[in-house]
């Protein structure tokens, strides 16, 4: 395997979409698609792609029963190289370690960036007010044979502000596409927008609400993250990755932040007194969730579009899909920075494999260096706040076991664990409601149980002569790369 390269600071190497889009074009990782409908063709192509590792992102142009030039974007984020152009790095060097250390040096030395407001920016191309409005002329797709509507937001980014601190939240919420103004919102505590949404809701006031569902990559990367704490902007922490300002303008009717270089933001406010049915819904882990019987409407007042607008799309699904893809490095690199914090040593990586939905499994690579080292290890990284989310396995491996590569964690686990001596399970952890897993009548209390796998060589006799040589080290394998794997091209 080919050695890390330094990852260098982000910078803004592009503007928006478009300018993302011409590099991504270059690089031979876009394909369009024309002529495809948006009941069945979206949502069946965009989920062949989801669970194919390195496979293009797709501009879907001329839908069927819809105006040319209203398009769909899906997969954005699916390769390590598209992932390298939004994060400002070279994407002739994008790996596995090159995006983990991105992020690794990034979470040490991050300063977020405040937005800056403009007079004017391309998402003005098109106003259109309360009567002019009709969302219905977006190619929001069915993104699932069984889901209950159209589904404009799945990459959407919700942008509400706190109405005691005023501090500006944005989330990443499913939206449902009710009527030609009105759309729905999931977002219930304790996710943040949640918290904002009910504040309002208990002053008996409409919440104010900006939907962009045509953002950037980068935009979607940070109001998806759950990175950031309560009262740290988003858009401050968009601004801080990418090493500039994310610009905005004001809402006219809220005075809410719009990313000035979106493709399509929905201005309005989310209502105390009008519901409608939502769902069902393929949601997390690849099931169906029934949705809600009476979710609340957002009543849209302002559309804001480019010509030609642009509908980013990244559905939920059976995983690996594509946000498993590319929030793996940050959330890898969260959990290997908050076990160096709690005083773990010899930690040699972190990974949250994608096919696991980035949440219910962790592994951690490690030198033990003491008896209950490796206990220790995968106790913290099931519990820390980037890895107590869902958790459901954790294991802990040998430092030169490859821990992005579930044949070697499942070698080490075999070959090592013996079940009565490296299995550890705790119970009434941390789970959630949507955990299929978990007893329908149990879900609401949001617990799980875990385990803890120890896949480490037992630290008691790993110098034992009957403990064993291993046949590929990390160094043999570098090796043979480094001459042949020119035949593999």
């Amino acid at each position: 395997m080919a050695k890390p390269m330094p990852a260098e600071a982000a910078q803004p190497k592009w503007r928006d979409l478009r300018d993302w889009l011409a590099q991504i074009d270059a690089l031979g990782e876009l394909k369009r698609v024309k002529n495809a409908n948006s009941e069945a063709d979206i949502g069946a192509i965009t989920e062949m792609l989801d669970h194919t590792e390195e496979s293009p992102c797709v501009l879907f142009d001329e839908i069927t029963n819809f105006q040319p030039g209203y398009r769909v974007l899906v997969n954005s984020m699916g390769s390590r190289k598209r992932q390298a152009v939004t994060l400002g790095l070279d994407p002739a060097a994008a790996s596995h370690e090159l995006l983990l250390q991105f992020w690794r040096e990034n979470l040490k030395s991050f300063t977020p960036l405040p937005p800056v407001t403009v007079k004017r920016g391309a998402v003005q191309e098109n106003i259109l007010r309360d009567d002019e409005i009709d969302l219905m002329r977006f190619p929001a797709p069915i993104w699932h044979p069984g889901d209950g509507g159209r589904f404009i937001g799945t990459a959407s980014v919700n942008i509400m502000r706190d109405p005691d601190t005023g501090i500006i939240n944005a989330g990443t919420y499913r939206n449902q596409l009710f009527d030609k103004n009105g759309i729905g919102i999931r977002a219930a505590p304790p996710h943040h927008g949640g918290i904002i949404k009910e504040k309002y809701m208990q002053r008996g006031q409409p919440c104010p609400i900006v939907t962009v569902v045509g953002a950037d990559p980068l935009m979607f990367l940070a109001s998806c993250v759950e990175g950031p704490i309560y009262g740290q902007s988003e858009l401050a922490w968009a601004g801080g990755v990418r090493g500039a300002p994310i610009e905005v303008i004001q809402g006219e009717l809220t005075g809410l932040p719009i990313p000035a270089h979106a493709e399509i933001a929905l201005e309005g406010f989310i209502t105390t007194d009008e519901y409608a049915k939502e769902g069902p819904y393929g949601e997390w882990m690849g099931y169906y969730q029934d949705g809600y019987p009476k979710d609340r409407v957002v009543r849209i007042h302002r559309v804001y579009h480019r010509n030609d607008p642009i509908l980013l799309g990244c559905p939920q699904g059976k995983p690996p899909h594509e946000d498993n893809r590319f929030l793996v490095y940050l959330r890898a690199a969260m959990i290997w920075d908050q076990l160096e914090k709690a005083g773990v040593p010899g930690i040699a990586g972190v990974w949250c494999p994608p096919e696991a939905g980035n949440r219910l499994m962790t592994v951690v690579a490690l030198k033990t260096q003491y008896l209950g080292h490796a206990k220790q290890a995968g106790l913290i990284a099931s519990q820390c706040g980037g890895g107590i989310d869902m958790n459901r396995l954790t294991v802990v491996v040998d430092d030169h076991v490859d821990v992005t590569s579930i044949q070697d964690v499942v070698w080490a686990i075999v070959a090592r664990c013996d079940p009565e001596r490296g299995v550890e399970i705790l119970k009434e952890t941390k789970g959630s409601r949507i955990d299929m897993a978990i007893a329908p009548d149990r879900r609401e209390l949001n617990a799980n149980s875990r385990m803890i796998i120890d896949a480490t060589t037992p630290f008691a006799w790993k110098h034992h002569p009957l403990a064993g040589d291993i046949i590929s080290t990390p160094e043999r394998t570098r090796k043979i790369y480094e001459r042949w794997d020119w035949i593999l091209k």
